[in-house]
């Protein structure tokens, strides 16, 4: 356990984290979908230059590029569903720190005890 880490701060930083997978996830499903809409023009090309009688070799290279470039927005896809499992989990451990620790912060916030005003009660 992280010494020093209060209730406002743990909320703080799961928030935080919750944010940058979020952003993260979006930014990775925009770039499947770049991916893939240039996966889709490269086989494009490669059935255009079949017609043009280019060279099977070259054919097979540019259809082996498209399968990569698949590849890649298989893996994109992959990684974006992983992050938004992430932010889920960032969520739930929001919800699970407020509803373990919410209420000690409200009463410790409210009490007009002088022992609350405390550092060491705090840890701020």
């Amino acid at each position: 356990m992280a010494t020093g880490l209060t209730y406002r701060e743990l909320v703080r930083q799961v928030r935080q984290l919750a944010r940058e997978v979020r952003r993260d996830t979006a930014a990775y499903k925009a770039l499947a979908a770049a991916q893939n809409k240039e996966a889709n023009d490269t086989n494009r090309i490669a059935e255009q230059i079949i017609a043009l009688k280019v060279d099977t070799a070259t054919v097979a290279e540019t259809h082996e590029v498209t399968r990569i470039m698949r590849g890649l927005v298989h893996a994109a896809i992959a990684y974006a569903t992983a992050t938004e499992e992430t932010s889920k989990s960032a969520a739930a451990t929001e919800t699970q720190a407020q509803g373990d620790h919410g209420g000690i912060q409200q009463a410790a916030d409210s009490s007009r005890v002088p022992m609350a005003d405390r550092p060491w009660y705090t840890q701020e």
